[in-house]
């Protein structure tokens, strides 16, 4: 696999916030997309089908050397490979080796006991890829959350465990980037190409006439980078199918001129289990790669892992901006596909 984020892993975005009260987080269903892209199985893309047991949150099931496996997608997760919670690491057969570098949540809290291994296949939908590099890490966020949903098996998990909504790892950008992957939420699919298989397609020309607009993003160690203006002020922001909504580091808010409120005590959970009691603002303009787009409701905070980027990158976009603008990304061409409306 290449090397996504060179050095040390660590994860440097929030992974799945839960909010106690669903009703602020707007759901990807309610945004159907006009088109899909089954076509792409003539370039060599497999189809993986996402599940959506609660707002703004895909899963997927697997089978990591023959064990039914749970997958939250994550492009905010900047490890070099797929990323699991320790007790996955018994579905290996080689022994796993340590990795001596700590990673952090959103929050600062440490994310500690990682170690890494190779799985010899790994199956998503009607995609293997075989040997595959994990790394496992104690990710308390992976164990449940505070929202019910309904799952819909499709017999990989037993009925014990497709009642939960707990996941066994993320699928972050390094694997996503390796398999060429194509994401579309709003008609719940994941494509995938193996390494070194298929072609590269052009989804742009078939996209634009339907009303899209376009806007490339950078694959860098901080994530998935892309252009982005509020209320006017510049500056990039991480694509992130891992975070429920979309955040904005509090300098850049002020400079913004956003007004920021708090929501009568509700709390989220990061990925090292820390609670946060948010604060959020309702911005006037919203742009993408310089065209004007639906506006989300942001959550507002200190996010000090972006310090050293010197102001440069000011957030996370999330899935609630993704569902509602009916967003694909597209790791092959570099690309976040979305409609343009306000």
């Amino acid at each position: 696999m290449q090397n996504v984020f060179p050095g040390a892993w660590v994860r440097i975005v929030q992974t799945a916030c839960r909010l106690a009260v669903a009703t602020l987080c707007l759901s990807v269903a309610q945004a159907r997309s006009p088109l899909h892209l089954d076509a792409l199985r003539r370039d060599g893309y497999g189809v993986v089908e996402m599940k959506q047991p609660v707002e703004n949150e895909f899963f997927m099931e697997g089978a990591l050397n023959g064990h039914p496996v749970r997958f939250l997608l994550d492009t905010g997760f900047c490890s070099e490979e797929i990323t699991m919670k320790n007790a996955a690491a018994v579905y290996l057969r080689t022994a796993l080796q340590p990795i001596k570098d700590v990673g952090h949540s959103l929050s600062g809290k440490a994310i500690g006991h990682q170690s890494k291994g190779i799985a010899d296949s790994l199956v998503l939908g009607n995609v293997q890829v075989s040997r595959v590099t994990l790394h496992f890490a104690s990710l308390p966020v992976l164990e449940g959350h505070a929202q019910g949903g309904l799952w819909f098996t499709d017999g990989m998990l037993d009925n014990a465990r497709a009642v939960r909504n707990d996941a066994d790892g993320f699928l972050g950008l390094g694997f996503l980037r390796m398999c060429a992957a194509i994401i579309d939420p709003a008609n719940r699919r994941l494509y995938l190409k193996p390494p070194g298989t298929g072609r590269t397609p052009r989804l742009g020309p078939a996209l634009k006439p339907l009303g899209f607009s376009e806007a490339s993003f950078q694959v860098t160690g901080y994530g998935l980078l892309v252009d982005v203006s509020i209320n006017g002020v510049s500056g990039k922001m991480i694509i992130d199918t891992g975070d429920d909504i979309t955040l904005v580091e509090s300098h850049f808010a002020a400079r913004a001129g956003l007004k920021t409120y708090r929501s009568g005590g509700r709390t989220m959970t990061d990925a090292a289990g820390a609670e946060i009691e948010p604060e959020w603002a309702d911005p006037a303009s919203f742009k993408i790669g310089g065209v004007e787009t639906y506006r989300p409701k942001v959550q507002v905070q200190p996010v000090p892992y972006l310090l050293p980027t010197g102001g440069r990158v000011v957030g996370l976009l999330g899935m609630d901006f993704i569902g509602q603008s009916w967003g694909i990304i597209d790791f092959a061409q570099g690309k976040l596909y979305f409609a343009a409306t306000k």
